[in-house]
Protein backbone atom coordinates (compact mmCIF):
# COMPACT_ATOMS: atom_id res chain seq x y z
CA UNK A 1 0.00 0.00 0.00
CA UNK A 2 0.92 3.39 -0.63
CA UNK A 3 2.32 5.55 2.06
CA UNK A 4 0.73 9.50 1.85
CA UNK A 5 2.47 11.90 3.35
CA UNK A 6 -0.17 14.59 3.46
CA UNK A 7 -4.20 14.56 3.45
CA UNK A 8 -6.52 14.38 0.14
CA UNK A 9 -9.36 15.50 -0.11
CA UNK A 10 -11.84 13.50 -2.55
CA UNK A 11 -12.75 16.76 -3.97
CA UNK A 12 -9.59 17.41 -5.73
CA UNK A 13 -10.45 15.20 -8.41
CA UNK A 14 -13.78 15.99 -9.03
CA UNK A 15 -15.33 17.60 -11.62
CA UNK A 16 -17.04 20.21 -10.12
CA UNK A 17 -13.71 21.79 -8.41
CA UNK A 18 -12.02 21.51 -11.86
CA UNK A 19 -14.63 23.51 -13.36
CA UNK A 20 -14.56 26.13 -10.62
CA UNK A 21 -11.66 28.06 -12.10
CA UNK A 22 -13.82 29.49 -15.36
CA UNK A 23 -16.72 30.45 -12.65
CA UNK A 24 -14.24 32.14 -10.40
CA UNK A 25 -12.99 33.80 -13.33
CA UNK A 26 -17.01 35.10 -14.43
CA UNK A 27 -17.71 35.67 -11.18
CA UNK A 28 -14.38 38.19 -11.37
CA UNK A 29 -15.60 40.06 -14.76
CA UNK A 30 -19.33 40.48 -13.16
CA UNK A 31 -17.87 42.02 -10.15
CA UNK A 32 -15.28 43.96 -12.25
CA UNK A 33 -18.70 45.41 -14.31
CA UNK A 34 -20.51 46.16 -10.47
CA UNK A 35 -17.67 47.73 -9.79
CA UNK A 36 -17.81 50.25 -13.12
CA UNK A 37 -21.81 50.65 -12.92
CA UNK A 38 -20.95 52.21 -9.63
CA UNK A 39 -18.38 54.41 -10.46
CA UNK A 40 -20.90 55.58 -13.32
CA UNK A 41 -23.47 56.32 -10.65
CA UNK A 42 -21.39 58.16 -8.60
CA UNK A 43 -20.40 60.31 -11.46
CA UNK A 44 -24.46 60.70 -12.20
CA UNK A 45 -24.96 61.83 -8.46
CA UNK A 46 -21.92 64.29 -8.65
CA UNK A 47 -23.91 65.94 -12.06
CA UNK A 48 -27.15 66.12 -9.78
CA UNK A 49 -25.58 67.82 -6.80
CA UNK A 50 -23.90 70.25 -9.59
CA UNK A 51 -27.59 70.71 -11.47
CA UNK A 52 -29.07 71.41 -7.88
CA UNK A 53 -26.80 73.50 -6.92
CA UNK A 54 -27.12 75.96 -10.43
CA UNK A 55 -31.08 75.39 -9.88
CA UNK A 56 -30.67 76.44 -6.35
CA UNK A 57 -28.74 79.22 -7.39
CA UNK A 58 -31.25 80.39 -9.65
CA UNK A 59 -33.98 80.17 -7.35
CA UNK A 60 -32.13 82.22 -4.67
CA UNK A 61 -31.60 84.75 -7.28
CA UNK A 62 -35.62 84.85 -8.40
CA UNK A 63 -34.95 83.38 -11.64
CA UNK A 64 -37.29 80.10 -10.84
CA UNK A 65 -40.75 81.11 -10.15
CA UNK A 66 -41.62 78.58 -7.32
CA UNK A 67 -42.25 78.42 -3.22
CA UNK A 68 -40.12 76.99 -0.78
CA UNK A 69 -42.53 74.24 -0.59
CA UNK A 70 -42.44 72.95 -3.63
CA UNK A 71 -38.67 73.33 -4.94
CA UNK A 72 -37.96 71.38 -1.34
CA UNK A 73 -40.09 69.13 -2.81
CA UNK A 74 -38.04 68.97 -6.15
CA UNK A 75 -34.92 68.51 -4.35
CA UNK A 76 -36.69 65.53 -2.66
CA UNK A 77 -37.84 63.64 -5.07
CA UNK A 78 -33.91 63.56 -6.63
CA UNK A 79 -32.57 62.69 -3.41
CA UNK A 80 -35.02 59.72 -3.73
CA UNK A 81 -34.33 58.40 -7.15
CA UNK A 82 -30.89 58.76 -6.43
CA UNK A 83 -31.37 56.53 -3.39
CA UNK A 84 -33.34 54.17 -5.56
CA UNK A 85 -30.75 53.86 -7.99
CA UNK A 86 -28.03 53.48 -5.92
CA UNK A 87 -30.10 50.43 -3.86
CA UNK A 88 -30.99 48.75 -7.19
CA UNK A 89 -27.37 48.61 -8.14
CA UNK A 90 -25.39 47.66 -5.27
CA UNK A 91 -28.47 45.08 -4.20
CA UNK A 92 -28.26 43.62 -8.11
CA UNK A 93 -31.76 43.85 -8.38
CA UNK A 94 -30.83 45.88 -11.87
CA UNK A 95 -29.53 43.19 -13.26
CA UNK A 96 -33.03 41.67 -14.32
CA UNK A 97 -32.66 44.45 -16.99
CA UNK A 98 -30.00 44.31 -20.26
CA UNK A 99 -28.94 47.38 -19.15
CA UNK A 100 -27.91 46.92 -15.39
CA UNK A 101 -26.66 50.52 -14.71
CA UNK A 102 -30.54 51.63 -16.05
CA UNK A 103 -29.04 54.63 -17.90
CA UNK A 104 -31.62 54.86 -19.84
CA UNK A 105 -34.34 55.22 -17.15
CA UNK A 106 -32.10 57.77 -15.07
CA UNK A 107 -31.26 59.90 -18.28
CA UNK A 108 -35.28 60.18 -19.47
CA UNK A 109 -35.61 61.03 -15.60
CA UNK A 110 -33.30 63.62 -15.67
CA UNK A 111 -34.88 65.24 -18.51
CA UNK A 112 -38.23 65.16 -17.30
CA UNK A 113 -36.83 67.04 -14.62
CA UNK A 114 -34.79 69.60 -16.68
CA UNK A 115 -38.15 70.02 -18.35
CA UNK A 116 -39.94 71.12 -15.20
CA UNK A 117 -37.39 74.02 -14.28
CA UNK A 118 -36.96 75.24 -17.75
CA UNK A 119 -40.40 75.85 -17.23
CA UNK A 120 -40.25 77.59 -14.01
CA UNK A 121 -37.55 79.13 -15.12
CA UNK A 122 -38.14 82.72 -17.01
CA UNK A 123 -35.57 84.70 -18.42
CA UNK A 124 -32.86 81.97 -16.92
CA UNK A 125 -34.30 79.44 -19.34
CA UNK A 126 -30.85 79.42 -21.85
CA UNK A 127 -28.95 78.98 -19.15
CA UNK A 128 -30.17 76.04 -17.46
CA UNK A 129 -30.78 74.32 -21.03
CA UNK A 130 -27.26 72.78 -20.33
CA UNK A 131 -28.76 70.63 -17.75
CA UNK A 132 -29.88 68.35 -20.79
CA UNK A 133 -26.54 68.84 -22.24
CA UNK A 134 -25.04 67.02 -18.81
CA UNK A 135 -27.83 64.18 -18.51
CA UNK A 136 -27.62 63.28 -22.38
CA UNK A 137 -23.23 62.89 -22.32
CA UNK A 138 -24.18 59.82 -19.54
CA UNK A 139 -25.96 58.12 -22.46
CA UNK A 140 -22.69 57.65 -24.50
CA UNK A 141 -21.56 54.92 -21.47
CA UNK A 142 -24.73 52.67 -22.42
CA UNK A 143 -26.99 53.79 -24.83
CA UNK A 144 -27.87 52.78 -28.80
CA UNK A 145 -28.48 55.03 -31.08
CA UNK A 146 -32.54 54.05 -30.59
CA UNK A 147 -32.31 54.93 -27.38
CA UNK A 148 -30.47 58.17 -27.96
CA UNK A 149 -32.79 59.34 -30.44
CA UNK A 150 -35.63 58.52 -27.82
CA UNK A 151 -33.81 60.96 -25.18
CA UNK A 152 -33.40 63.47 -27.73
CA UNK A 153 -37.43 63.39 -28.76
CA UNK A 154 -38.64 63.69 -25.22
CA UNK A 155 -36.25 66.85 -24.91
CA UNK A 156 -36.86 68.43 -27.92
CA UNK A 157 -40.55 67.68 -27.42
CA UNK A 158 -41.44 68.67 -24.34
CA UNK A 159 -38.87 71.99 -24.65
CA UNK A 160 -41.50 72.63 -27.67
CA UNK A 161 -44.33 72.02 -25.68
CA UNK A 162 -43.10 74.54 -23.00
CA UNK A 163 -42.48 77.39 -25.54
CA UNK A 164 -45.63 76.72 -27.95
CA UNK A 165 -47.66 77.42 -24.14
CA UNK A 166 -45.96 80.46 -23.23
CA UNK A 167 -46.74 81.72 -26.52
CA UNK A 168 -50.27 80.71 -26.21
CA UNK A 169 -50.21 82.03 -23.30
CA UNK A 170 -48.40 85.18 -23.96
CA UNK A 171 -46.20 84.24 -20.85
CA UNK A 172 -42.87 85.34 -22.95
CA UNK A 173 -40.93 88.57 -22.45
CA UNK A 174 -38.57 88.18 -25.82
CA UNK A 175 -39.51 88.39 -29.79
CA UNK A 176 -41.47 85.18 -30.42
CA UNK A 177 -38.58 84.75 -33.32
CA UNK A 178 -36.21 84.98 -30.57
CA UNK A 179 -37.66 81.58 -28.97
CA UNK A 180 -38.35 80.14 -31.59
CA UNK A 181 -34.83 80.34 -32.51
CA UNK A 182 -34.09 79.36 -29.57
CA UNK A 183 -35.75 76.23 -29.89
CA UNK A 184 -34.41 75.35 -33.13
CA UNK A 185 -31.28 75.27 -32.02
CA UNK A 186 -32.02 73.31 -28.87
CA UNK A 187 -33.39 70.66 -31.10
CA UNK A 188 -30.46 70.96 -33.25
CA UNK A 189 -28.28 70.41 -30.66
CA UNK A 190 -30.21 67.66 -28.87
CA UNK A 191 -30.50 65.44 -32.60
CA UNK A 192 -26.18 66.41 -32.97
CA UNK A 193 -25.74 65.20 -29.33
CA UNK A 194 -27.64 61.97 -30.10
CA UNK A 195 -25.39 61.13 -33.24
CA UNK A 196 -22.36 61.95 -31.18
CA UNK A 197 -23.38 60.24 -27.96
CA UNK A 198 -24.07 57.14 -30.05
CA UNK A 199 -21.12 57.48 -32.44
CA UNK A 200 -19.16 56.97 -29.05
CA UNK A 201 -21.06 54.47 -27.50
CA UNK A 202 -20.57 52.28 -30.23
CA UNK A 203 -16.54 53.16 -30.52
CA UNK A 204 -17.03 52.28 -27.10
CA UNK A 205 -18.75 49.17 -27.51
CA UNK A 206 -16.20 48.42 -31.07
CA UNK A 207 -13.14 48.48 -28.50
CA UNK A 208 -14.22 46.95 -25.71
CA UNK A 209 -15.30 43.93 -27.83
CA UNK A 210 -11.90 44.19 -29.77
CA UNK A 211 -10.29 44.14 -26.05
CA UNK A 212 -12.08 40.92 -25.61
CA UNK A 213 -11.34 39.37 -28.33
CA UNK A 214 -7.62 40.00 -27.94
CA UNK A 215 -7.91 38.45 -24.61
CA UNK A 216 -9.45 35.41 -25.82
CA UNK A 217 -6.29 34.58 -28.34
CA UNK A 218 -4.28 35.60 -26.31
CA UNK A 219 -5.28 33.12 -23.87
CA UNK A 220 -5.80 30.33 -26.34
CA UNK A 221 -1.72 31.30 -27.52
CA UNK A 222 -1.13 30.95 -23.62
CA UNK A 223 -3.09 27.21 -23.88
CA UNK A 224 -1.30 26.04 -27.45
CA UNK A 225 1.69 27.45 -25.69
CA UNK A 226 1.55 25.05 -22.81
CA UNK A 227 -0.77 22.38 -23.89
CA UNK A 228 -0.49 19.30 -26.43
CA UNK A 229 -3.07 20.23 -29.32
CA UNK A 230 -3.93 16.60 -29.72
CA UNK A 231 -4.83 15.58 -26.30
CA UNK A 232 -5.41 18.66 -24.96
CA UNK A 233 -2.90 17.46 -21.90
CA UNK A 234 0.35 19.76 -20.51
CA UNK A 235 3.17 19.73 -23.17
CA UNK A 236 7.06 18.82 -22.37
CA UNK A 237 7.44 22.54 -21.61
CA UNK A 238 4.74 22.88 -19.20
CA UNK A 239 5.56 19.34 -17.78
CA UNK A 240 9.25 20.74 -17.07
CA UNK A 241 8.20 23.68 -15.10
CA UNK A 242 5.70 21.60 -13.16
CA UNK A 243 8.62 19.00 -11.96
CA UNK A 244 11.17 21.61 -11.42
CA UNK A 245 8.03 23.46 -9.14
CA UNK A 246 7.88 19.87 -7.41
CA UNK A 247 11.35 19.53 -6.83
CA UNK A 248 11.52 23.24 -4.94
CA UNK A 249 8.99 22.15 -2.84
CA UNK A 250 10.30 19.26 -2.33
CA UNK A 251 13.96 20.57 -1.12
CA UNK A 252 11.90 22.95 1.26
CA UNK A 253 9.46 20.84 3.08
CA UNK A 254 10.62 17.68 2.30
CA UNK A 255 7.99 16.41 0.22
CA UNK A 256 8.58 13.69 -2.49
CA UNK A 257 7.23 12.79 -5.75
CA UNK A 258 7.90 9.98 -7.78
CA UNK A 259 8.10 10.22 -12.24
CA UNK A 260 5.98 8.01 -14.18
CA UNK A 261 7.50 7.49 -18.17
CA UNK A 262 4.52 5.75 -20.02
CA UNK A 263 4.88 4.74 -23.52
CA UNK A 264 1.89 2.51 -25.85
CA UNK A 265 3.14 -0.42 -27.03
CA UNK A 266 3.72 -1.27 -30.65
CA UNK A 267 1.91 2.19 -31.35
CA UNK A 268 3.75 2.54 -34.80
CA UNK A 269 1.95 -0.89 -35.85
CA UNK A 270 -1.50 0.88 -34.99
CA UNK A 271 -0.72 4.01 -37.26
CA UNK A 272 0.75 1.41 -39.83
CA UNK A 273 -1.99 -0.78 -39.88
CA UNK A 274 -5.11 1.64 -38.88
CA UNK A 275 -4.14 5.08 -40.02
CA UNK A 276 -3.05 8.31 -38.42
CA UNK A 277 -6.61 9.35 -37.70
CA UNK A 278 -6.96 5.45 -35.51
CA UNK A 279 -3.74 6.67 -34.01
CA UNK A 280 -4.86 10.10 -32.96
CA UNK A 281 -7.98 8.92 -31.67
CA UNK A 282 -5.81 6.11 -29.54
CA UNK A 283 -3.72 8.97 -27.87
CA UNK A 284 -6.76 11.08 -27.26
CA UNK A 285 -8.41 8.15 -25.60
CA UNK A 286 -5.38 7.46 -23.97
CA UNK A 287 -4.91 11.09 -22.28
CA UNK A 288 -8.42 10.97 -20.90
CA UNK A 289 -8.12 7.30 -19.32
CA UNK A 290 -5.09 8.19 -17.60
CA UNK A 291 -6.28 12.02 -16.98
CA UNK A 292 -8.99 9.69 -15.33
CA UNK A 293 -7.48 7.07 -13.23
CA UNK A 294 -4.56 9.03 -12.08
CA UNK A 295 -6.94 12.31 -10.36
CA UNK A 296 -9.34 9.13 -9.07
CA UNK A 297 -6.81 7.76 -6.85
CA UNK A 298 -7.28 8.09 -3.10
CA UNK A 299 -3.75 8.65 -1.90
CA UNK A 300 -2.90 11.46 -4.25
CA UNK A 301 -3.00 15.06 -2.85
CA UNK A 302 -2.59 18.56 -4.28
CA UNK A 303 0.45 20.01 -5.60
CA UNK A 304 0.26 23.45 -6.92
CA UNK A 305 -3.82 22.81 -7.53
CA UNK A 306 -3.09 19.90 -9.56
CA UNK A 307 -3.49 15.99 -8.59
CA UNK A 308 -1.31 13.28 -10.54
CA UNK A 309 -0.35 15.65 -13.49
CA UNK A 310 0.18 14.15 -16.25
CA UNK A 311 1.31 15.37 -19.99
CA UNK A 312 2.12 13.99 -23.64
CA UNK A 313 5.97 14.06 -23.37
CA UNK A 314 6.57 13.45 -26.88
CA UNK A 315 4.57 10.88 -29.69
CA UNK A 316 3.50 8.41 -27.92
CA UNK A 317 5.44 9.19 -24.35
CA UNK A 318 3.52 10.70 -21.83
CA UNK A 319 5.27 11.57 -18.42
CA UNK A 320 2.95 11.78 -14.86
CA UNK A 321 4.16 13.72 -12.11
CA UNK A 322 2.74 11.51 -8.61
CA UNK A 323 3.11 13.88 -5.69
CA UNK A 324 3.59 13.04 -2.05
CA UNK A 325 3.76 9.17 -2.80
CA UNK A 326 6.78 6.86 -2.82
CA UNK A 327 7.29 4.09 -5.08
CA UNK A 328 5.04 1.71 -3.32
CA UNK A 329 2.10 4.26 -4.10
CA UNK A 330 3.17 5.26 -7.51
CA UNK A 331 3.54 1.20 -8.35
CA UNK A 332 -0.05 1.53 -7.62
CA UNK A 333 -1.25 4.01 -9.47
CA UNK A 334 0.82 2.64 -12.05
CA UNK A 335 -0.48 -0.70 -12.27
CA UNK A 336 -4.31 0.46 -11.67
CA UNK A 337 -3.33 2.63 -15.12
CA UNK A 338 -1.79 -0.59 -16.99
CA UNK A 339 -4.74 -2.24 -16.29
CA UNK A 340 -7.33 0.23 -17.48
CA UNK A 341 -5.51 0.80 -20.92
CA UNK A 342 -5.44 -3.31 -21.08
CA UNK A 343 -9.00 -4.48 -20.14
CA UNK A 344 -10.51 -2.34 -22.27
CA UNK A 345 -9.87 -1.87 -26.71
CA UNK A 346 -9.47 1.98 -27.52
CA UNK A 347 -12.54 3.34 -29.65
CA UNK A 348 -11.51 4.76 -32.56
CA UNK A 349 -12.75 5.84 -36.51
CA UNK A 350 -11.15 2.10 -37.53
CA UNK A 351 -13.21 0.62 -35.15
CA UNK A 352 -11.77 -0.82 -31.57
CA UNK A 353 -8.39 -1.15 -31.20
CA UNK A 354 -6.39 -3.10 -28.42
CA UNK A 355 -3.26 -1.24 -26.92
CA UNK A 356 -1.31 -1.52 -23.97
CA UNK A 357 1.06 0.50 -21.96
CA UNK A 358 4.90 0.12 -20.74
CA UNK A 359 5.38 2.79 -17.71
CA UNK A 360 8.62 2.69 -15.90
CA UNK A 361 8.65 4.93 -12.06
CA UNK A 362 11.59 6.81 -10.77
CA UNK A 363 11.32 8.67 -7.16
CA UNK A 364 12.90 11.82 -6.83
CA UNK A 365 15.91 11.86 -4.52
CA UNK A 366 17.02 14.84 -2.40
CA UNK A 367 19.30 17.45 -4.48
CA UNK A 368 18.66 15.34 -7.35
CA UNK A 369 18.23 17.02 -10.68
CA UNK A 370 14.44 16.53 -12.45
CA UNK A 371 16.40 15.77 -15.76
CA UNK A 372 18.79 12.76 -14.18
CA UNK A 373 14.76 11.94 -12.33
CA UNK A 374 13.38 11.57 -15.74
CA UNK A 375 16.66 9.96 -16.90
CA UNK A 376 16.18 7.09 -14.33
CA UNK A 377 12.39 6.15 -15.40
CA UNK A 378 13.61 6.13 -19.37
CA UNK A 379 15.82 3.12 -17.63
CA UNK A 380 12.92 1.54 -16.37
CA UNK A 381 10.61 1.91 -19.11
CA UNK A 382 13.00 0.81 -21.58
CA UNK A 383 13.06 -2.47 -18.93
CA UNK A 384 9.70 -2.89 -18.85
CA UNK A 385 9.74 -2.97 -22.44
CA UNK A 386 12.96 -5.26 -22.80
CA UNK A 387 11.02 -7.49 -20.40
CA UNK A 388 7.70 -8.16 -22.68
CA UNK A 389 6.02 -4.47 -22.83
CA UNK A 390 2.39 -4.24 -20.91
CA UNK A 391 4.30 -4.10 -17.61
CA UNK A 392 5.32 -1.64 -15.02
CA UNK A 393 9.05 -1.07 -13.46
CA UNK A 394 10.70 1.06 -11.34
CA UNK A 395 14.29 2.46 -11.11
Amino acid sequence: MARPRGQHSRSAGDPMKQAAGPRHDAANREAERRRVRLRRLQLATLAWFVSILLTGAAWALGILEVGFLEMGLLVLIVLISLLFFHLALRSGWSRRFRDPSMTLVHILFAIFIGLWIIAKAGEGRTILLTLFIMAAFFGAFQLRQREFMLVALVAVTGYTAIVVHDIATQQITTSTQVVVLELAGFATLMVWLAWFGSYMANLRRALSRRNRELHEATERLRHLAEHDELTGLPNRRRLIARLEAAAQKSSRDGSGFCIAVLDLDHFKLVNDRHGHQAGDDVLSEFARRATTVLRGADWLVRVDDTVADIGRFGGEEFLAILPDTDLSGAGLAAERLRKAMADQPFTTCDGPIECTVSIGLAEHQPGEGIHRTIARADEALYAAKSGGRNRVKTA
